[in-house]
């Protein structure tokens, strides 16, 4: 949905949508997360009680982060090809993309478990991958430009 979306308004809008939302929402969802399928964690640390889970609200907030993710992958596989030439694209996109997210979200689960132990603050570890959404949301409003309408042949 998003990526035909993106082909009608452009890759840019889409993606820093996605990169916004994340920054302004991944706390109270996760907090949201938490009071629906762990309400015993709210208030101290507890094993969570099958019984009191709200599993309609828990699944909508875990699509709710779903959609985030489609609102960024949707558009990005055409923004990176539009974004190089045909002669250095496989490399222009693939290393830059691979090292990405090997870098930053494959020490993802460590670092946020490092936060997390050094503050006490469950929530804490939300930091990195909102910091990563801000960081992607800036870089995408000053360095990269629209290429809705780029032709990916002639370039």
């Amino acid at each position: 949905m998003f990526g035909w979306l993106s082909d009608k308004i452009g890759r840019k809008p889409i993606l820093m949508a996605g990169f916004a939302l994340a920054v302004l929402t991944y706390f109270p969802i996760f907090q949201g997360i938490t009071h629906y399928a762990n309400p015993k964690l709210e208030h101290a640390p507890a094993s969570a009680d099958p019984a009191d889970i709200n599993y309609p609200m828990t699944v909508l907030l875990l699509a709710i982060l779903v959609l985030y993710v489609t609102m960024v992958y949707g558009p990005i596989a055409a923004w990176l090809v539009e974004l190089f030439p045909t002669r250095i694209r496989y490399t222009g996109l693939s290393l830059p993309y691979h090292i990405g997210n090997g870098w930053f979200g494959g020490f993802l689960p460590a670092t946020v478990f490092a936060i997390v132990a050094a503050t006490g603050n469950i929530y804490s570890g939300l930091w990195y991958p909102i910091a990563v959404a801000a960081m992607s949301f800036v870089v995408a409003l000053f360095f990269l430009p629209e290429t809705r309408d780029r032709d990916i042949t002639a370039l």
